[in-house]
């Protein structure tokens, strides 16, 4: 691992703060294949600026002031955009000759059985000074390739080099698992772990300091109920809000809900809403007054016909819903404004739908492919 520090620490540029800065309105960034990070304003609904990359952005994410987004590249580079100024501040390589990391943690979709796991490898802390992550690196030997343990290091993004790494503890030697994501307390001491149960380490240490039970189901032979974090830009930075669900292991029968963590308090409250239907997505409103989802209806192909959902959070039931026709592959996203829902991913295209009405405002022609999910700042 010394090695790789040394290649990291040897292929990182100058880390600039820009004094550029933009006006204030509803932004969102996507990133795409050709190696840009697109600038869409809500209140136009349009794209307004693109900012260049050096490689093909893959994962995301944002750090506690919504200023900066960190991005992985489908090459292991490690690249810092800076938003307000719109342009990229900081390029790390995380590759040299000879070695060649892999952020190894993904987390599958517990909402969307079956589909593509979500990328979950990074957390940063609410100061902006470290990126935390676990790493996985393979080094080109002369007659063979040596695959190292994982181990979870941090990332100084000041001093431009990795200052920490830990080996694994015992029972966690391969890291923490697919089925694992986190999130950074807020004043940068704990991580939070979330797996079957969530757990706690100390980050000067790596040391486990706590194990938070989830709560158990509320009836015999269910699963115990799972939480993640989901890195929502509209949850406060104390607070985890995600949806849960817990399978009955004798018909499987699935039940849904929403459950909210206070990092502080480190006490977690679930609202069940319901059965786990097929579901794509699940999302919060700004104000976290509404959940949207899509729900598989009937048809494949060019065919297929969707519904959107609407949720009340207070009562924890539907309170509209519409048809859309849908395509084969897609995401949608919630504005930050809270009016407007994106139905995008698998294409060119960028379609606006009114949050109230459920009805399909534009259609916009990006004229490039998406590689990110759609990144929406919350007002504050």
């Amino acid at each position: 691992m010394k090695a790789f520090a040394i290649g990291l620490l040897g292929a990182m540029t100058c880390f600039g703060v820009s004094s550029q800065m933009v006006s204030a309105g509803h932004l969102m960034y996507v990133g795409t294949l050709d190696k840009k990070l697109l600038v869409f304003d809500e209140d136009k609904e349009e794209v307004i600026d693109q900012i260049p990359l050096t490689g093909i952005p893959r994962v995301t994410t944002l750090s506690a002031d919504q200023k900066t987004l960190y991005i992985i590249t489908t090459r292991m580079e490690l690249e810092i955009v800076d938003l307000p100024g719109r342009k990229e501040v900081s390029h790390f390589e995380l590759a040299d000759i000879r070695s060649r990391p892999r952020i190894v943690a993904v987390s599958p979709d517990r909402i969307n059985i079956g589909s593509n796991a979500r990328f979950s490898g990074m957390a940063v802390d609410p100061q902006g000074k470290y990126l935390y992550t676990t790493m996985r690196v393979v080094y080109k030997d002369i007659d063979q390739y040596r695959v190292e343990d994982p181990q979870f290091v941090a990332i100084d993004l000041h001093a431009m080099k990795i200052a920490k790494s830990w080996p694994f503890p015992k029972g966690l030697d391969q890291g923490f698992g697919f089925n694992a994501t986190f999130k950074v307390s807020p004043d940068g001491t704990k991580l939070f772990v979330f797996q079957d149960d969530i757990l706690v380490f100390d980050l000067d240490t790596f040391a486990q300091v706590d194990k938070i039970a989830l709560a158990q189901p509320p009836y015999p032979g269910a699963t115990p109920y799972r939480l993640a974090e989901t890195g929502d830009t509209f949850d406060s930075p104390d607070t985890v809000t995600s949806v849960f669900t817990s399978t009955d292991d004798i018909v499987h029968k699935g039940t849904i809900g929403m459950a909210t963590m206070n990092l502080n308090t480190r006490k977690v409250d679930y609202y069940p809403i319901g059965p786990l239907l097929p579901m794509m997505g699940f999302l919060i409103s700004p104000d976290h007054k509404r959940g949207y989802s899509v729900m598989p209806k009937m048809g494949a192909g060019e065919n297929r016909y969707v519904e959107w959902w609407v949720w009340d959070i207070a009562t924890h039931s539907v309170i509209n819903k519409k048809e859309f026709e849908g395509r084969t592959t897609f995401k949608f996203a919630v504005g930050g404004d809270g009016k407007h829902l994106y139905l995008y991913g698998a294409g060119s295209t960028l379609e606006v739908f009114d949050a109230e009405t459920l009805t399909s405002k534009k259609v916009i022609y990006l004229d490039k492919d998406t590689t990110t999910n759609i990144i929406a700042l919350a007002q504050r």
